[in-house]
């Protein structure tokens, strides 16, 4: 339906330093994966993790960050149009609506316990969504892709990716 047609995945994972780096099937940067690696982990210097990673471990829950909305309204020093202020408002509050009622449908079939939103680190004017997801979720690039991908589709599918 959309992305690659040749039978290629659609979205990558790509291991970084305890993360996973999640982009789309033109290699634009999607979000950020988060696995809890548990107790175990607590030492990142002892190579806990990298060893989960290499042996595909299973973990049993991560945090997913999305992109939510992007305000464009902070850090103005010209300043800004009334109407202009107003129409982002109004569509930025549409926007995160419509993630309030995606939640509500779809959380439980993704296994999504909860949500928070945040201020994107690199960007003050986009908010970022952290999805808690609880699933027995194995480690590793292709396993990573696997699990996300009927999520990632469907956010896509819903407008919201």
């Amino acid at each position: 339906m959309f992305g690659r047609g040749d039978g290629k995945p659609k979205w990558k994972a790509e291991y970084d330093n305890t993360i996973y780096k999640i982009y789309d099937w033109e290699e634009n940067l999607a979000g950020y994966f988060f696995p809890h690696y548990g107790d175990e982990s607590e030492n990142h210097e002892d190579g806990v993790i990298d060893s989960m990673t290499k042996m595909h471990a299973d973990v049993p829950e991560a945090t997913l960050l999305l992109p939510m909305v992007k305000l464009g309204l902070l850090d103005n020093h010209d300043g800004m149009d009334i109407d202009y202020v107003i129409s982002s408002l109004e569509a930025n509050t549409e926007r995160t609506g419509t993630w309030k009622k995606w939640l509500q449908s779809n959380a439980k079939s993704f296994g999504i316990a909860g949500a928070a939103v945040h201020t994107a680190r690199e960007d003050r004017n986009m908010l970022s969504i952290a999805l808690g997801i609880v699933a027995t979720i194995k480690l590793g690039e292709k396993e990573v892709r696997d699990f996300l991908s009927p999520l990632l589709d469907k956010l896509h599918e819903d407008g919201l990716l």
